[in-house]
């Protein structure tokens, strides 16, 4: 019994030890380290379920701009200091992944049977249809994949939309994208994720 104690209490003092390295290590890393741990760990894997998508493996920051910005390029991410700096795990979540939607749509387009051209609406053009798109797969992604990071998402959307800024040519409005995103949220407490998302995504593509 002694021997068994023994054994029990050393196997408890290890598990200790492993679990305290482990958040020291956590916090050696700096910032830039602890983003791209995310992006490879937490971001990338919410693509799994789209073959032969071309993932950026590499992460650019412009330590000039203090905003909070990311842009998906060939072969490379690039994001803003103000993303990689900010104390706000589930946005940079969603920053992330609203870039790698961009690259993921046509693979989704495919998956719908839809026309493979995303076109103008009288009112929408495409530029702002393939935001919405983007906006919606990530959170989709992030509701499937990362539910905690979501209810977190959900209580920031008057934050998010004040980070999504007045819109311009490319990009509607912060809140007409909550607006977007709120008609997924409430379909799918109606329903289900993949029902909500089949739904709006198919709206969005053949919206005005």
């Amino acid at each position: 019994m002694k021997n068994m104690l023994l054994i029990l209490f050393i196997i408890g003092i290890a598990s200790s030890c492993n679990s305290n390295s482990t958040e020291d290590d956590q916090k050696t890393l700096t910032k830039e380290e602890q983003f791209i741990q995310l992006y490879t760990l937490e971001v990338v894997p919410l693509f799994d379920e789209y073959p032969d998508l071309n993932i950026p493996e590499e992460i650019q920051i412009d330590k000039k701009d203090l905003s909070v910005n990311a842009g998906a390029a060939f072969g490379y991410v690039e994001v803003s200091r103000g993303l990689v700096e900010l104390n706000d795990k589930a946005i940079q979540v969603f920053v992330l992944a609203h870039e790698l939607a961009h690259i993921a749509t046509l693979k989704q387009v495919e998956a719908f049977n839809l026309k493979s051209e995303l076109s103008s609406g009288s009112e929408t053009n495409d530029y702002k249809k393939a935001e919405y798109l983007a906006d919606l797969m990530a959170f989709y992604l992030i509701s499937k994949n990362e539910p905690k990071v979501y209810d977190l998402l959900v209580q920031k959307l008057v934050y998010l939309e004040d980070l999504l800024g007045s819109g311009d040519f490319t990009h509607p409005s912060g809140s007409s994208r909550i607006e977007s995103l709120m008609k997924y949220i409430k379909e799918m407490d109606k329903t289900s994720k993949e029902t909500a998302f089949s739904n709006r995504f198919r709206t969005i593509w053949s919206m005005n």
